[in-house]
């Protein structure tokens, strides 16, 4: 079976703390997962998504370790990629375009309002395709330094608004998006879903991946 990346390309994925952003996180794990594609002489393809899944984008799987590269440079904006026809759900814009069974790992943070419906889409793709997540940690780009103003204006790179918050809510960042985050990967295992959560470090994030998606790739020959 092919495998096809479908990962966040969301303007907050490019935000992050100490020169990481969260992105880096993402792209590192479809690396891993194109490299063990490589491994097993197996297609590789991605398909990328936007705020709110408006915009989906793809190239098509092929083998070779030159066209993960290729997709690593379409995920980063160096490269144009195919405009996916958008289905009435999201689980029919993104199986409308597999032509087979595919193994199908979803990377994203999951920092979006509507990610709870969202999931339960991904999981109707699970009855015909192999699909997990992998959910990129974020908490880390919440915890910022501590400040003596005591209201910050807080601006939304991917709504262009801004909202005015204590210095309260502001310390209170981290633990809410850990919060929502253990939530999130609750709910993905009661519908059937494995979720697989890592961090930015690589040395403690490649690993895990790639034990992960080398096990499930030798179950499922």
């Amino acid at each position: 079976a092919p495998i096809v990346v479908v990962a966040d390309q969301s303007p907050s994925t490019r935000c992050g703390a100490a020169g990481v952003p969260i992105a880096a996180g993402i792209a590192r794990a479809m690396a891993t997962i194109g490299l063990s594609a490589v491994y097993f002489q197996d297609m590789f393809g991605i398909m990328t998504f936007d705020k709110d899944f408006s915009s989906v984008a793809a190239l098509r799987p092929r083998v070779g370790r030159s066209h993960v590269i290729h997709c690593l440079d379409a995920y980063q904006g160096r490269v144009t990629m195919e405009d996916v026809k958008a289905g009435y759900r999201l689980a029919t814009t993104v199986g409308g375009h597999l032509r087979r069974t595919t193994l199908l790992p979803v990377i994203s943070d999951f920092l979006f309002g509507d990610a709870p419906e969202r999931i339960k889409e991904i999981a109707e793709l699970n009855s015909v395709h192999d699909v997990f997540l992998v959910m990129i940690d974020s908490a880390f780009a919440f915890e910022l330094p501590d400040v003596s103003a005591g209201w910050i204006n807080a601006f939304d790179v991917e709504t262009g608004e801004s909202r005015l918050m204590s210095r309260r809510e502001l310390r209170a960042l981290a633990r809410r998006v850990r919060a929502w985050q253990d939530t999130l990967e609750r709910d993905a295992h009661e519908r059937g879903l494995d979720v697989l959560r890592i961090g930015v470090d690589q040395e403690q994030s490649l690993p895990a991946l790639l034990e992960f998606v080398m096990v499930r790739r030798l179950r499922k020959a």
